[in-house]
């Protein structure tokens, strides 16, 4: 029984480079609090919506560009980070998107026209681009056995603990001070945690980058058509990127329209519909992501494919429950059925993520999430956030909203439909 349990603990955390469970743990709770960080500086523009159509005279068509033009950049600088990711420091890279973004997003405060504000919204999409792919990579390497899912959920959760926070946030800065003042202190944190990453150890890189200089990096970029053909061979990853686009199609368009949603619909002041959402959402959201990992975790030795019937099930659980809360008007009954939906939305974040990782060989992981994320958001809320404005402005906001739903549970089919290819893949991807 000793045996057995000291092999797992030394499949669980890379100790051959000296990190140690606890090193390991602060290492996932200083990650997940950049991942945090990250969407709370992107979603927080979603609580503002009102007011910044309201003080520079804008349609909802352009309240749907400001929320594209993250995603846009966001989506095209990923690959390209990610390949930065493989070939160099992966600290120097997260700390340089976050400094980045940190920036931005403080400068979105200054701004007096539509075109400033796109422009910085868009640097705060490349500095997010930055962080994101070579964060999740760390995490995957930090816990590379039994508990990934969990783990990789716990990071997610800053994805879900940070959109719903950012709204709350916002929203309550804004009241009180207006939209300028909550984009100014929002920013701040960032600067903190970018000097953090920069001192924390890599598990996989104890002294430095396996590759480095110009010739490394034109090496990596002409290897990068031999990666799309391996995705393209790759069962698994071809529904992971397809349902994953139709996901963050749903899943980030709501995101980022159900506050003018709410406020709308519901008559309330954006404010109150902020702290509405950042306070049960910031529950539901925790639970959820929180719960999809530990779910996953512990279906993984029942049934084939666990990760992504975990995903599965919450899509096809929570999105018919949303669809229903597009038509509540009555508050009593608004706030448990969405506690309900966000908490099964949520619940693919980790297990999703953690797939990626199972079916790429380690060497060019932070590579392929790049182009995992690059795809998802140019073919999923790049188009969600501009054709539901649009959509507004025409039909009003109940009936284009409707749209997201649909999406996120189409995307759960599709990334079911892997279910058989999962352990083939994950074989494939092993080392030796």
């Amino acid at each position: 029984m000793t045996g057995s349990h000291q092999e797992t603990s030394t499949a669980e955390y890379p100790s051959a480079v000296g990190i140690t469970k606890g090193y390991a743990n602060y290492a996932l709770w200083l990650l997940t609090a950049i991942n945090l960080l990250n969407y709370l500086t992107r979603n927080a523009i979603f609580a503002l919506f009102d007011p910044v159509k309201r003080d520079l005279n804008l349609t909802d068509a352009h309240l749907g560009w400001l929320g594209s033009a993250y995603v846009l950049v966001f989506s095209v600088a990923s690959l390209p980070a990610g390949v930065m990711g493989d070939i160099g420091s992966r600290r120097v890279v997260i700390a340089g998107g976050v400094a980045l973004w940190s920036l931005a997003t403080s400068l979105s405060g200054l701004v007096d026209d539509f075109g400033w504000l796109l422009f910085t919204r868009a640097m705060v999409g490349l500095g997010g681009a930055a962080a994101a792919t070579a964060s999740a990579a760390l995490v995957a390497d930090y816990f590379p056995g039994r508990r990934r899912s969990t783990a990789m959920s716990i990071f997610m959760a800053g994805l879900a603990v940070g959109g719903v926070l950012g709204i709350l946030l916002a929203g309550q800065i804004e009241h009180r001070y207006g939209w300028r003042v909550a984009f100014l202190v929002i920013g701040l944190p960032g600067f903190l945690l970018a000097a953090l990453i920069l001192r924390l150890k890599d598990p996989t890189r104890p002294k430095s980058p396996a590759r480095q200089g110009a010739d490394a990096l034109l090496a990596v970029f002409n290897d990068l058509a031999g990666i799309w053909r391996r995705i393209l061979r790759t069962r698994t990853l071809v529904a992971v990127f397809i349902g994953g686009a139709f996901i963050s199609f749903g899943m980030n368009g709501l995101v980022g329209w159900a506050p003018t949603f709410i406020s709308r619909e519901l008559a309330l002041t954006p404010a109150r519909a902020a702290l509405l959402l950042g306070t049960y959402g910031l529950a539901a959201g925790i639970a959820g992501t929180v719960a999809g990992g530990v779910v996953a975790d512990w279906l993984r030795t029942r049934i084939p494919g666990a990760k992504l019937v975990t995903t599965a099930i919450g899509f096809f659980v929570g999105a018919p429950l949303l669809v229903w809360l597009l038509y509540i008007r009555d508050m009593q009954v608004f706030i448990p059925v969405f506690c309900g939906a966000f908490f099964f939305l949520t619940w693919y974040n980790g297990p999703l993520t953690a797939v990626i990782f199972d079916v790429t060989p380690p060497r060019i992981a932070t590579t392929v999430t790049g182009a995992y994320l690059m795809f998802i958001h140019l073919a999923g809320d790049a188009i969600a956030f501009p054709l539901v404005g649009s959509l507004s402005d025409r039909f009003g906001i109940e009936r284009a909203i409707l749209v997201l739903p649909l999406a996120a549970i189409l995307g759960g089919a599709i990334v079911l439909s892997a279910v058989k290819a999962l352990a083939k893949d994950t074989a494939a991807a092993a080392p030796g």
